[in-house]
């Protein structure tokens, strides 16, 4: 009995000694098809409503004026200035790195938890590619922000804040390689974006090229024409079954964040910008975008539209694909069901970026083909609408939609601006930045911010300040006030 009992204490002390920091529900090794998934639902914001880090984030298609408030009206007036990036880092980019030292490092790369999920090149490619998207992202919304010497977890708590010029240069050789780096091996599982086409992952990476090229128009006009070209020439996207659409399910887990909304609230309305553009050359388009009012018409809500003014409104309510109407449009069901996909990227914003292009001259053709460009993005966003051929055919008849040289930016910027509706906010607001199109209300007379226009960056996060003093005191020193004001280096 006493050598029983000992040998328990004995056998008990050895798993404490051995085992005292390992979880025996936490799986030794990293699932990397898992943490590819988790990085993409992050940005696509399923769980978490409209949050900021989305790529569709309220607060983007907000900046935008694709949507207005319709009771709290913080984030349009801009009384909202700092916003917080900590969870990209602790989040995707985290994950996405993980992804690729799993694939990297002898010791774990060929693990059945990393292989499983794809050949080693197509997953550290794909993770390459979108960890390149959320820094471009970030960097457009913030500026320099913490690049080379972010995440590297506790061996750097105070990482510097890189100029985004150096960024760029940065996420150009990125991509470039990454797009370079598939194979033929194992295809890519794990992957809710593209279902693991390679070819796809690849038209994303150089179409993201062409639209990075683009931002520099102003700023670098021979290093955007020169990575234009080479984006092009790798292949970019070349039809909508090309586009970086991510889908949502029927399940409130993974739904889309404007049904989310629509569930109780109701907190946004077409904005009247969107509806009286599409007005004004009959857009087929504005029947999928909105939902009638109880005129029978399509109204929108004037964008920060605040106080008591909004007692003037009403958007209603729905159930299900059931529409109570307002005397204002609510958002259509096909942007706004439950499993109503979002679009990041697309071959029409890709057309578009090749019509400016050659506007410039940065490509063959000139005018002319630009025009064609021009032509074939418009259409390419009304079939992904659902338009069908003859609706086509007389929109691009009218005469505020034909292309005109003497006016080919606004014209080009404008129509991306619809064909990117409720899709990457973010990305039509650094095109207003860059081109000042469309003609948004800018300055905004409600607005709460100093100066009244739309902002040209965000605020960094309180606890850069208070964590990172010395980094961001210089950071400030280079860029310029940590204001919505302060233009970022590509804003000319």
């Amino acid at each position: 009995m006493v050598v029983f009992v000992a040998g328990a204490v004995l056998t008990s002390c050895k798993k404490i000694t051995d085992d005292i920091n390992i979880s025996p529900n936490q799986p030794a090794n990293l699932s990397t098809g898992y943490a590819l998934t988790s990085a993409l639902q992050y940005i696509g914001g399923t769980g978490g409503g409209g949050a900021t880090t989305n790529i569709n984030s309220y607060a983007g298609e907000l900046y935008s004026q694709y949507i207005s408030e319709t009771y709290y009206t913080n984030e349009s007036r801009f009384a909202l200035a700092q916003y917080d990036y900590q969870g990209y880092y602790t989040g995707p980019l985290t994950d996405l790195k993980q992804v690729i030292d799993f694939n990297t490092n002898d010791k774990t790369k060929n693990l059945a938890t990393t292989i499983r999920f794809g050949s080693n090149a197509n997953q550290i490619a794909s993770a390459r590619i979108l960890k390149a998207f959320i820094f471009l992202t970030m960097t457009d919304r913030w500026g320099d922000i913490p690049y080379s010497q972010a995440l590297q977890g506790n061996v750097n708590l105070t990482p510097k804040f890189d100029a985004q010029k150096d960024i760029y240069t940065d996420l150009f050789k990125e991509l470039t390689e990454a797009q370079a780096q598939f194979d033929d091996g194992a295809p890519l599982t794990g992957d809710v974006l593209f279902g693991g086409d390679n070819t796809k992952w690849k038209h994303w990476a150089n179409s993201l090229r062409a639209v990075m090229a683009l931002r520099l128009s102003k700023v670098d006009p021979a290093t955007g024409s020169a990575e234009f070209k080479k984006a092009v020439a790798d292949g970019v996207m070349t039809s909508n079954d090309d586009n970086a659409t991510y889908q949502y399910l029927s399940e409130q887990n993974n739904e889309n964040p404007y049904f989310g909304n629509y569930r109780t609230r109701y907190d946004y309305a077409v904005s009247s910008q969107t509806v009286n553009t599409m007005k004004a050359n009959s857009d087929p388009r504005l029947l999928v975008f909105a939902e009638k009012a109880n005129t029978g018409d399509y109204i929108g809500l004037p964008y920060a539209t605040q106080g008591d003014d909004l007692n003037n409104f009403s958007i209603g309510n729905r159930s299900g694909s059931t529409i109570k109407a307002g005397n204002i449009s609510q958002i259509g069901l096909a942007y706004s069901s439950q499993n109503s996909p979002t679009t990041w990227t697309s071959y029409a914003q890709t057309l578009f970026a090749e019509a400016e292009a050659a506007h410039l001259g940065w490509i063959p053709g000139g005018d002319g083909q630009a025009a064609t460009y021009y032509t074939q993005g418009i259409t390419a966003s009304l079939e992904q609408n659902g338009v069908d051929a003859a609706s086509i055919t007389a929109y691009l008849a009218k005469p505020g939609v034909v292309f005109n040289a003497a006016n080919a930016v606004e014209q080009i910027v404008t129509q991306k601006w619809l064909a990117n509706y409720l899709g990457d906010g973010w990305e039509s607001w650094s095109e207003y930045r860059r081109t000042g199109f469309p003609r948004l209300l800018d300055p905004v007379p409600t607005a709460v911010s100093a100066d009244k226009h739309i902002p040209r960056r965000q605020q960094y996060p309180q606890s850069e300040n208070d964590l990172n003093k010395a980094n961001y005191n210089e950071v400030i020193a280079r860029q310029g006030p940590d204001a919505l004001s302060t233009h970022v280096w590509w804003d000319k």
